[in-house]
């Protein structure tokens, strides 16, 4: 089936040959703004479309995100305006972000961050206290979101012998994916407590803002170690920060934050939340880039390639979003 797609933007240079060398021959692409020469579209490919981008094509029906998830005022703008329309997001990071997770814990549970500034004083006094760093063999994994990022953590700490449950919708409860135990969202309260390592892989909607909040916080082991990759808000910041402060949760690694910079000159002086993380020593950091590899803007164009020549050949990509829950 012929297919007429509209990509609003040129992520590089080479994109457009890169892309044309995976679709099947009968998709026709167009790059950029739309005009009045070009033939009306059936599936767009923008994260942050405009009205007049789902209005100008009688023929559209199908939003393709070129990233996970789907930002909440794209979400609102298709509800009210096109909720007719198929939306699709791509899963092109979810092996890097799962990789940097992971990372994160390592680096948590062994302490690597706090040794390393030490060592680079010529501090070797670290090795002589007691040391606490975490072995991961054997410890209770929760993982929030099952997803394409939550599958990738999953399999990672099961090489690492640990031991993996993980939160997925509803629809999904109480099934085992390769050792994996999946549960419902109702059972999270049940499972918290006995977690040692939880890993946030979850959209951000408004069923999960706030969804770690203080109480849930409260309910972690001493020893815990959270590890948040999905968006910041998922977790309530004072409460994460306040169990960090005083030490009713082990420690954390965060790449997704509470404050972004909102313009080119903030980039260099932009706290990632109201409160002082940056003083914790069981906290490791990072300004939310564990999507980005070197790889990515070309495996972005081998995952946009598949949802369109599934499109094409009438068959439903395996990447849909449900509007309804945001993911």
């Amino acid at each position: 089936m012929k297919l007429r797609v509209q990509i609003l933007d040129k992520p590089y240079a080479s994109a457009p040959d890169d892309l044309a060398a995976l679709l099947d021959p009968e998709i026709i692409v167009d790059w950029g703004e739309p005009d009045d020469g070009v033939g009306e579209y059936e599936v767009l490919v923008a994260g942050r479309p405009r009205k007049d981008h789902l209005e100008r094509s009688s023929r559209l029906h199908s939003l393709v995100i070129p990233f996970a998830g789907i930002p909440a005022e794209t979400r609102d703008l298709v509800l009210d305006h096109s909720p007719q329309l198929a939306v699709y997001n791509l899963h092109h990071n979810a092996i890097a972000t799962a990789e940097m997770a992971f990372a994160l814990l390592l680096a948590v549970a062994k302490q690597l961050i706090p040794a390393d500034r030490a060592l680079r004083s010529n501090d070797w006094r670290i090795r002589y206290k007691p040391n606490e760093n975490m072995i991961l063999s054997g410890r209770r994994v929760l993982i929030l979101g099952y997803g394409a990022v939550g599958s990738n953590i999953a399999r990672m700490c099961r090489l690492f012998g640990m031991e993996v449950h993980a939160i997925r919708r509803n629809d999904h409860a109480d099934q085992e994916d390769e050792g994996v135990q999946l549960y419902p969202i109702d059972e999270l309260d049940n499972l918290l407590p006995t977690a040692e390592v939880v890993f946030v892989a979850l959209p951000l909607t408004p069923e999960t803002e706030n969804l770690l909040n203080a109480k849930r916080i409260a309910a972690l082991a001493e020893h815990c170690l959270l590890v948040n990759v999905g968006r910041g808000r998922v977790v309530e910041e004072e409460a994460l920060y306040e169990a960090l402060k005083t030490g009713s949760i082990a420690g954390a690694g965060i790449d997704v934050w509470y404050q972004y910079p909102t313009r080119v000159e903030d980039r260099g002086q932009t706290p990632p939340a109201r409160l002082p993380f940056h003083n914790l020593d069981n906290v490791v950091m990072s300004p939310h880039r564990a999507g980005g590899s070197r790889e990515n803007e070309r495996l972005r164009q081998v995952h946009l390639a598949q949802v369109l020549n599934a499109l094409a050949r009438e068959e439903t990509p395996a990447s849909g979003v449900d509007l309804r829950t945001g993911y």
